[in-house]
């Protein structure tokens, strides 16, 4: 809603987009817009049209989450290859200030040394997600990239390789904050996060706030529900976590009944109600289908990044751009100490379910 009359005279300043994320020890990390890619399908791009992807984004201010094997840049022994089509700066992207979500997975696979210089935030998975045939694993395709598998010399099987609830050098969750210890050491330019799917939190929550992360992570990406269910959960996840301690919420949203994903509007209406930042994979799935379809340049190309990088820009400019601009201008509207008091709806029965002003009564 706007501003109620009355209450502003001049013009209205609008609200910055950039998110500081504090740390519990260090200089908080500054993120330009408070939205992230949570899970690119890095494996299904050739090397160069991955990095070509990940280039761009990050120039718009969006986390996103890549490890350097994802991106074709590392050898097998986690060295950085120097080959690749992309240059690698030699300056870490964390002290260059450009945001990168490093995904900590249990089994660590493709991980190396090199991800934690370039990492603005870890984010510890302890939710093993399901694959696209519907196992809690991983594919074959995966795992190349990860190691580095040349073409002509496939893993051997080609089946799934199972994915772990808890690092295999954390007994049980009483140990955790041990391993995100261990995380600010290796990365101490960075903020932790610890990421789970919902049911962690009906049993686990103090658990997982005792464990000291800078922030936590819900995934519901592969849940359906309705939106109202969606905003009576953001609710009741922000004001029991803040019953224990205040700590940011960081959301992956479901998609609705309708197979819909989340649209501009609905993620800050997320936002007001409490949410810190926000997931926009739903926002990419038509850009990914244009993404699949660039092809590698032929090799007498001079410059085959350059050719690649145009091809990418022009998808995000057309697919993409629009929906950041609209994001960033609904989010300059959130001029108030309490973003939520801005939220009504036309709907009783709905104001009466979050506890909202019912607009337009008669």
């Amino acid at each position: 809603m706007p501003p109620r009359i009355g209450q502003v005279r001049r013009g209205i300043s609008p609200a910055p987009t950039e998110m500081l994320l504090q740390r519990r020890s260090g200089v908080p990390v500054l993120l330009p817009v408070p939205l992230f890619w949570d899970s690119p399908p890095w494996h299904t791009w050739e090397p160069p049209i991955a990095q070509a992807v990940f280039l761009a984004m990050q120039s718009r201010g969006v986390l996103v989450s890549a490890l350097e094997s994802e991106l074709g840049r590392t050898s097998p022994t986690g060295s950085a290859n120097s080959s690749s089509d992309a240059d690698v700066s030699e300056q870490p992207d964390s002290e260059l200030g450009i945001p990168r979500l490093l995904p900590y997975r249990n089994e660590r696979y493709g991980l190396s040394e090199t991800d934690f210089d370039h990492a603005t935030v870890v984010d510890m998975h302890l939710s093993p997600l399901r694959d696209a045939s519907g196992r809690f694993a991983y594919s074959a395709a995966r795992l190349g990239r990860w190691e580095a598998t040349p073409d002509d010399q496939p893993l051997s099987g080609g089946g799934w390789i199972p994915a772990m609830t808890l690092p295999p050098d954390v007994a049980d969750l009483a140990s955790l904050d041990s391993k995100v210890k261990q995380l600010r050491s290796l990365a101490p330019h960075a903020a932790v996060i610890i990421s789970v799917t919902p049911e962690w939190i009906d049993d686990h929550l103090n658990d997982l706030i005792a464990a000291g992360p800078d922030a936590i992570l819900i995934r519901l990406g592969q849940i359906r529900m309705t939106g109202i269910a969606f905003a009576q959960l953001t609710q009741r996840l922000s004001h029991r976590i803040e019953q224990i301690e205040k700590l940011p919420i960081w959301i992956v949203p479901p998609k609705t009944l309708s197979k819909k994903p989340l649209s501009v509007s609905d993620s800050i209406k997320t936002i007001a109600l409490g949410v810190s930042a926000i997931a926009i994979d739903g926002w990419l799935e038509e850009v990914i289908n244009e993404f699949n379809d660039i092809e590698l340049p032929a090799s007498y190309v001079s410059d085959r990044m350059k050719h690649i990088s145009a091809e990418v820009e022009e998808i995000l400019q057309r697919r993409f751009d629009p929906d950041l601009e609209n994001f960033c201008g609904l989010f300059s509207t959130l001029v108030h100490d309490r973003p939520r008091d801005l939220l009504g709806t036309f709907d009783p029965e709905i104001a009466a379910i979050l506890d909202l002003p019912c607009v337009g009564r008669l």
